[in-house]
């Protein structure tokens, strides 16, 4: 279709097309989700509920942006905090990480969106999602403004995105690098596990299609006992889809899994990938029991010295605020859940849905915080109460000076 007389779309849902995309696609630089292979990976291992949704938006009759995406079938979940309240049944169009390859100007952004919301009515989907969109990207601008109100995204969920910008070489040079005092936190967790687990420290290295077996079991074992699993059912999980993907990116050389092993029983685990430059966490996880050696720390500084020598300029920690990415962590972005939804019935009532869970979890997030915040001043009101008290000390019947040997809060 035509917009106006420079700009025409063409959206590809047949695999012989994208193929004949190839050397366009790979011209423009973007995340590994959006590789080609590995998103070919993606869309076959979800099965036949699974298709290809790749817009090409062309120049001049030249191709100067794509937006790759994928339509499935699937259950959506709604949760309150870590409860799931259901799991409804929908089209979803999910355009997926990094996916807009080429100009990425605001034009080209409006343009794509706009035919984004035309595909949304036309049937296509229930909703259209990017599960991680930069929030100061004119993408984003244009998922939030384009639509219409009843249609737009109202959830306000933002996450933290982590990143350290410069690669260290070794373990030491990226300890050197650390203030003072987080530099010594960190040595001496190291060598907590160094002197407890001594000769029973294994870090065993998976990378090629045949190590993929014991690696995913192990790395099974430790995820089935993570709170990520058991309470958001989030994590690392043994699926077809898990392991297609991980057979391309280690055919492509691109895999790095690591497993550590106290007293000969899998610890933690930190699985990636080295794409293009930057090594990119997927999935880490620890087995509880060992958490007070902090044997995720332990993995990682030890990866950083097997890692040394390869091609790496930055570390991609992914979202979220844990331990590991808030401790080596040097960059951060906001990023943001995004969806579109249909101009039917079916999509206003899931933003509703969306909405009213999404709002009503930081409500309640809100308030917690500043329980924890009120908690301090509360404690000095009733010292400052108590000081005030036995200022009149002398005053007091003798009864009442039994109160002295009380202990403030």
């Amino acid at each position: 279709m035509r917009d106006d007389d420079s700009l025409t779309l063409r959206t590809i849902h047949d695999v012989r097309e994208l193929e004949s995309m190839r050397g366009i696609w790979e011209r423009w630089p973007g995340s590994r989700d959006s590789d080609l292979d590995f998103f070919w990976s993606m869309v076959r291992s979800r099965g036949s509920n699974c298709r290809p949704h790749v817009i090409v938006l062309s120049r001049n009759a030249r191709p100067d942006a794509i937006l790759i995406g994928l339509c499935e079938r699937r259950k959506l979940r709604f949760r309150l905090g870590s409860f799931t309240i259901c799991q409804p049944e929908v089209n979803v169009l999910e355009l997926v990480y990094g996916g807009l390859r080429g100009n990425a100007q605001v034009e080209n952004c409006a343009v794509l969106v706009r035919e984004i919301i035309r595909s949304l009515e036309a049937g296509v989907a229930d909703l259209a999602l990017w599960k991680q969109l930069e929030v100061q990207s004119p993408m984003y601008e244009c998922v939030l403004k384009l639509p219409t109100f009843a249609l737009r995204d109202h959830s306000g969920w933002l996450h933290d995105h982590w990143w350290l910008r410069n690669f260290p070489k070794g373990r030491q040079a990226f300890l050197l690098s650390l203030g003072r005092n987080q530099r010594s936190k960190l040595q001496r967790k190291y060598k907590k596990v160094l002197d407890r687990f001594a000769g029973e420290v294994q870090i065993r290295s998976f990378r090629s299609v045949a190590d993929l077996e014991p690696a995913i079991a192990d790395m099974e074992t430790i995820a089935s006992k993570t709170a990520k699993r058991r309470v958001f059912g989030d994590g690392f999980f043994n699926t077809p889809q898990i392991r297609d993907q991980m057979t391309v990116a280690s055919e492509r050389g691109w895999l790095k899994i690591y497993i550590l092993y106290l007293d000969r029983t899998p610890a933690a685990f930190w699985m990636g990938t080295l794409y293009d430059g930057c090594l990119q966490g997927d999935h880490t996880g620890y087995d509880p029991v060992w958490s007070e050696f902090s044997p995720g720390i332990f993995l990682f500084l030890s990866m950083l010295e097997d890692l040394r020598e390869e091609d790496i300029k930055t570390i991609d920690f992914g979202y979220g605020n844990i331990q590991l990415r808030q401790c080596f962590g040097d960059m951060r972005r906001v990023e943001s859940r995004a969806q579109i939804y249909a101009p039917t019935a079916r999509g206003i009532q899931l933003n509703l849905l969306r909405t009213v869970t999404c709002r009503t979890t930081n409500f309640a997030k809100t308030l917690v915080r500043w329980a924890h915040r009120l908690e301090p001043a509360r404690k000095a009101l009733r010292n400052q109460l108590a000081r005030q008290h036995y200022k009149y000390w002398p005053t007091l019947p003798d009864r009442a000076r039994g109160l002295k040997g009380r202990q403030l809060d």
